[in-house]
């Protein structure tokens, strides 16, 4: 096991790092006294790895050695018979190939797939406690969920969350300079909202972008079976997965409505299925901790009325809607409405809801801060239709009486008004601005400040 860590090692120093998307996610950096692990969590081919390999290459830009940096990708198979006692072998082989190092503070440490080796966290938090490198780890969503981190490593890492390329990461990787959104003239305006249209309609996983149209849903499918299979059937050890399948499909093709359980429960009951309503909520929870669904509850006061309420259903990309959609000349709505729960999710916010009037009407989103502050957001493709328009004004006028806010996003395809009803303040705002957070007049919004 010592050469073939050392042949490992050192192939990592000699090789070049592969040719990466630029990710625009943040890696916060912690005061030297909290030790804790950086733990990418997120759907697969989200690119957790390739995320790993853009910090290594900021570091070396930043004029590190190369070799004050261990990458260990567990799913080599050269290391298959690597037991939790070769951890130490690692770190002893590691350091007399460098023994200059073995006090540096300045060591960063990068684990790939490491929940493939049994009693991980155990090495894990001796590094923490004993040591002084940043450790970062990412691990397939079968095995390592943010769940199972909070237990394994109690308190010690710091999980975060990758999705699929933001639209800003998007547009860098076409070459669109969007850092100074003052200067950009009318026909880089056109250029990018061609891109957002596609963006819509395709989606951001990494992968997709360096294939052929005719590839993007197959592709995108191919995602969805591999998670499916290898994060839910076979982790749960579930012995009909043709219902599992079923549901999720079900699932997928109406995103951004409400998802009733009960309903799907009587429709499988009357077709001789053996399965109870709690069956059908654990597979979603399995699709919630895989990345393959996120549900938006209901936004009360009440928690008996949120629990009683379905949740609607959002997916980790906007590009999965279509890749299974049976009306896709009728899915860019929930393209749209798809990708700014994304947005919302990847800002502040610690909640995102759905919220219902006294009348009975929706509001697509209320987003609340950690202070308890909400935010309004409702989603339509056009308002050039006025009844359009007025329903969707009165439906945030009637939440803002009810909440007691002052402003409210309506976020459209194209559309850009302020509107002022009484105390309200509606912003309606294009997407793609929005998702750069550019206001209308070409400033950053502040309240609206992006991660992606």
């Amino acid at each position: 096991m010592k050469e073939i860590l050392r042949d490992i090692i050192l192939e990592f120093h000699r090789e070049a790092l592969p040719e990466l998307i630029k990710r625009s996610l943040g890696i916060p950096a912690l005061p030297k006294d909290i030790r804790k692990a950086y733990v990418f969590i997120g759907m697969r081919r989200t690119g957790k790895t390739y995320l790993m390999f853009q910090h290594m290459a900021d570091q070396i830009a930043a004029g590190l050695d190369k070799t004050n940096l261990l990458y260990v990708n567990f799913e080599d198979d050269r290391l298959e018979n690597f037991q939790l006692e070769d951890f130490q072998t690692l770190l002893d082989v590691y350091f007399k190939l460098y023994p200059q190092l073995l006090y540096s503070d300045k060591l960063s440490f990068y684990f790939d797939e490491i929940q493939n080796i049994p009693g991980w966290e155990k090495f894990i938090r001796r590094l923490l406690d004993k040591e002084k490198m940043s450790i970062f780890i990412t691990g397939s969503s079968a095995k390592l969920l943010s769940k199972e981190i909070a237990t394994s490593l109690r308190g010690r890492s710091l999980p975060q969350e990758v999705f699929p390329l933001g639209f800003n990461e998007y547009l860098m990787h076409y070459g669109v300079d969007i850092s100074k959104p003052k200067m950009l003239t009318r026909k880089e305006y056109s250029v990018i909202k061609h891109h957002c249209a596609n963006y819509l309609l395709y989606g951001g996983f990494p992968e997709i972008l360096s294939l052929p149209i005719t590839l993007h849903y197959q592709t995108l499918q191919s995602y969805i079976h591999a998670a499916v299979f290898r994060d839910v059937i076979e982790r749960h050890n579930i012995a009909t997965p043709y219902i599992v399948k079923l549901f999720l499909t079900h699932c997928l093709q109406n995103i951004a409505a409400p998802l009733s359980v009960t309903k799907i429960h009587q429709t499988l009951k009357s077709r001789g299925e053996t399965l109870t309503r709690n069956n059908l909520y654990d597979y979603l929870s399995y699709f919630e901790d895989a990345y393959l669904i996120c549900p938006v509850p209901l936004f009360d006061f009440s928690t008996p009325k949120r629990r009683v309420n379905p949740s609607k259903i959002y997916c980790v990309d906007h590009g999965i809607i279509r890749a299974y959609s049976i009306r896709k000349q009728m899915e860019y709505s929930a393209c749209l409405e798809n990708a700014v729960y994304i947005h919302l999710r990847k800002q502040e916010y610690e909640n995102i809801f759905y919220y219902k009037t006294g009348s009975g009407k929706e509001v697509d989103f209320i987003a609340q801060r950690i202070n308890g502050s909400i935010d309004c957001f409702q989603v339509c493709l056009s308002l050039n239709d006025e009844k359009t328009k007025q329903r969707e004004i009165s439906v945030l006028v009637e939440a803002s009486n009810e909440l007691k806010i002052y402003q409210a996003y309506i976020i459209t395809e194209d559309h850009e008004e302020i509107i002022e009803v009484k105390n309200l303040k509606i912003t309606c705002i294009p997407y793609w601005k929005f998702a750069l957070s550019i206001d209308n007049s070409n400033q950053t919004i502040s309240r609206q400040a992006t991660r992606d």
